[in-house]
């Protein structure tokens, strides 16, 4: 290695042994990096390939770029996949990076590398955090581009993130290492390329070591972030369940805790999209519906947050697909929740948890989720309800109502899991009587904040 090399890289957070990509635009800094990569590689540590995106928007000098990086790769014994796109008009940074992953995620499932090594350093640091500060980011967006993290599903590796960019450039003049420079660097019309040019320099001359602070200003934002969304996480695990939030365990939560929780929720549970991430709008929505008593607001992807009792419900995620299936003893299941029959406990029990009937009353019903037209005759009662209006009464949350099991004979509902009993035979204990159970979780059941659902 050359020295000039070496000493860059022994300020370099090097990657344990194993099988990576590496992201290799042919400029200053992915050379850099594949050289200080490169020993590894012969060495054994590493087994690398080097990723090549041709983003298609710069004719001949793009080309140029390719070839300079498949000739690079060649010399150095390292296999080299390179990927063309079609900009198709998009133009912007962001449909850019998006590409660049999906090339990134591609050559991932061909090699079967385990994270992606990109050359980013202190000075794109930087540049990034004044980026999203100028568009409003909270500590989640300025504690950007950490040494190891995961960017749209992809784990990624930034070994040069102590570096500056104009030591990098050095290191490789005092090797006399050639690298390409990409011209679209000086287009202003790029807000990154505004802040590298016209932005930082009298920041610099300004402050010397500006960039330094502000590189490290972004990254003890990133070590607190890692902190609170680990507690986040730990409040989600607690209080979630799938499609649900525990609005009323997270109501005493300090607001700025719950919008991670509430982000990290909806990360959790919506389907993936090019716009994921709530914006600060949506979060101060979801926000408010956890202090409001009901209500329901508009999400991205045609989802809604529905606020209940005690839940918020993501719904038009599509209802539970789960067939009816017929009553056999002992036990039958039905999605997350099984009807067991077990000996008499010589007490009639409660019609949400237990139910004592006599043995071989139950034969010839179905478990199922609700259908239309479905009648209930509460326990006691001499007429029969719509089980619509039941579970009205009842208080469960109308985003449950659709997923609770019940055992049923026909249209008339003689059981619904953890709300109550329909027509009954009265307990006689001189009967021979069974006792049916229903086991697994029914969250409509009211606990306290924060307990298990049972």
């Amino acid at each position: 290695m050359h020295e000039a090399i070496a000493r860059m890289a022994e300020r370099m957070t090097m990657p344990p042994a194993g099988h990576y990509l590496i992201g290799f635009s042919g400029g200053a800094d992915s050379v850099a990096l594949a050289w200080a990569l490169k020993d590894g590689c012969r060495e054994g540590r590493y087994r690398l390939e080097a990723v090549h995106v041709n983003h298609g928007l710069r004719g001949s000098d793009a080309d140029g770029d390719e070839a300079f990086v498949k000739a690079w790769c060649w010399d150095a014994g390292i296999p080299c996949l390179c990927y063309h796109l079609d900009p198709a008009g998009r133009k912007d940074e962001d449909s850019a990076r998006r590409g660049r992953y999906e090339s990134f995620r591609q050559a991932m499932r061909e090699t079967g590398a385990e994270a992606v090594i990109l050359a980013h350093h202190a000075d794109d640091l930087a540049e990034t955090f004044l980026m999203r500060l100028l568009r409003g980011a909270g500590p989640e967006g300025l504690g950007c581009m950490e040494a190891e993290d995961t960017r749209m599903g992809i784990r990624v590796l930034r070994p040069m993130l102590a570096l500056g960019r104009e030591e990098i450039r050095e290191a490789l003049r005092e090797a006399g290492l050639p690298w390409r420079e990409d011209g679209s660097n000086g287009d202003t019309a790029y807000l990154r390329n505004e802040i590298r040019l016209n932005v930082i320099p009298p920041l610099e001359k300004r402050c010397p070591g500006a960039v330094r602070r502000i590189a490290s200003a972004a990254r003890l934002i990133a070590e607190d972030n890692r902190v609170l969304n680990a507690e986040a996480e730990a409040l989600l695990t607690r209080l979630s369940l799938p499609g649900r939030l525990d609005a009323e365990g997270l109501r005493s939560v300090h607001d700025a805790l719950k919008a991670r929780v509430l982000r990290a929720w909806w990360r959790a549970n919506a389907p993936r999209m090019d716009e994921h991430e709530l914006n600060k709008a949506q979060t101060a929505q979801l926000t408010g519906l956890v202090r409001a008593d009901k209500g329901k607001i508009n999400l991205p992807g045609g989802l809604n947050a529905v606020r209940g009792r005690r839940w918020i419900h993501l719904t038009g995620l599509g209802k539970p697909a789960w067939p009816a299936a017929p009553w056999h003893a002992p036990e039958v299941a039905l999605g997350p929740l099984t009807l067991r029959e077990i000996p008499s406990a010589g007490e009639p029990g409660d019609g949400k948890r237990a139910q004592e009937v006599p043995a071989g009353w139950a034969e010839g019903c179905e478990i199922r989720t609700r259908l239309p037209g479905d009648v209930i005759r509460p326990f006691g009662s001499t007429g029969t309800r719509k089980l619509q209006d039941y579970l009205v009464d009842r208080g469960v949350d109308a985003p449950w109502r659709d997923e609770i099991p019940l055992l049923c004979r026909g249209r008339e509902v003689l059981l619904a899991a953890g709300v109550g009993a329909g027509n009954i035979p009265p307990f006689n204990p001189g009967e021979r009587n069974v006792r049916l159970v229903w086991e697994g979780p029914m969250p409509w059941m009211e606990t306290a904040p924060g307990e298990p659902y049972k």
